[in-house]
């Protein structure tokens, strides 16, 4: 029997159109990030999704906190980040779900003074709901926004930010198509480097 961990890891290798714009997306991150010298990594926890689907066979409920690992390169105001989104969420007949998201998207900072920004993000993300007895994955976009305090540590970037998010994707797989979106709050930090 094959474990659920073992099909996300299978699923998300699976070489598909967005996956490999996803890698491509990556790579030139990473090597952007080596040039600029801007680059950072981050950690967010976030409270348990608000959900809202249309399907008829299934509706989902979130179950628990979200987490959030991001990587970004930053020129002036202007960051390109990649994330792994991940909650989890039950089915009405508590079923357990497992709801992955990579993303990419673009972000713009706007200066408030005293280390403080706003900042907006827009972006896609691929999706991915898993569980022992249904899979489904689609694209479909991001859209959020929140504050960011920049410590004043010389020899450290660090930050600490709180974002509101909102995630619409269109699924397919076992059962049919599936609309699906989701809205969080998340309270996290950077590092930069």
């Amino acid at each position: 029997m094959v474990s659920l961990g073992s099909r996300v890891a299978y699923k998300m290798l699976r070489v598909g159109h967005m996956k490999r714009a996803c890698l491509v997306a990556t790579v030139l991150l990473a090597s952007t990030q080596l040039a600029t010298a801007g680059g950072y990594v981050g950690l967010g926890i976030g409270t348990a999704p608000a959900m809202n689907n249309d399907g008829e066979e299934l509706s989902l409920a979130a179950d628990g906190r979200s987490g959030r690992l991001l990587v970004g390169s930053r020129w002036g105001q202007i960051s390109l980040e990649g994330a792994l989104h991940k909650y989890d969420a039950l089915s009405p007949g508590r079923e357990p779900f497992e709801v992955y998201q990579g993303s990419i998207a673009g972000k713009a900072s706007f200066p408030l003074g005293n280390g403080f920004e706003a900042f907006g993000r827009l972006g896609l993300a691929r999706t991915w709901l898993v569980s022992p007895n249904l899979d489904k994955e689609g694209n479909g976009f991001l859209l959020g926004g929140g504050f960011e305090y920049k410590f004043n540590l010389a020899p450290t970037q660090l930050s600490l930010f709180i974002d509101y998010q909102y995630n619409a994707a269109k699924l397919d797989g076992d059962r049919g198509p599936l609309d699906v979106s989701s809205r969080m709050w998340t309270l996290g930090v950077t590092l930069g480097f």
